[in-house]
């Protein structure tokens, strides 16, 4: 299962870039252009939401249920912080991808109570986009110290 739940956990993260960066390239348009919040610019939003919360439900089970990571970590936490890579996955990604999670809700929940299209594009152009930078900075790349694949297709 763990694999599996990794696998889907990976593949969302990219669908999740990829969607919010749509939605701020649309709120940035928006914002700058003077033009209507359509319904096209809701269902936007509602995909993004519907991905967040989806990858924050695997992503808490990883989390608390399924990574041997995580439970080595919290078996000995004080040696987990002393570990860069481990204090990664344990408290730093976890925190950036609630923050930014909470970010989109909080765009959504604003746009709702917004009484000008101007206000609902810039929030959202300001709060998915600081969200975007919380998702890519707090996500796992090939890159970093210690490396994770562009896209992980099982084992």
């Amino acid at each position: 299962m763990y694999e599996t739940a990794l696998t889907v956990h990976n593949i969302l993260r990219l669908a999740v870039l990829v969607v919010a960066f749509w939605v701020v390239l649309r709120a940035v348009g928006g914002w700058l252009g003077s033009t209507a919040w359509t319904a096209k610019h809701r269902l936007s939003m509602l995909v993004l939401m519907i991905l967040v919360d989806l990858q924050l439900t695997i992503g808490l089970l990883l989390h608390f249920v399924w990574s041997p990571v995580t439970k080595n970590a919290f078996s000995d936490m004080g040696a987990a912080m002393k570990d860069a890579s481990v204090r990664k996955f344990l408290v730093e990604h976890p925190i950036m991808m609630i923050g930014g999670i909470a970010l989109v809700h909080a765009a959504k929940i604003m746009n709702k109570n917004s009484k000008s299209d101007a206000a609902r594009h810039r929030r959202t152009a300001i709060f998915v986009g600081i969200a975007l930078v919380l998702f890519f900075v707090g996500s796992a790349w090939p890159w970093q110290s210690v490396p994770r694949p562009w896209l992980r297709l099982g084992g």
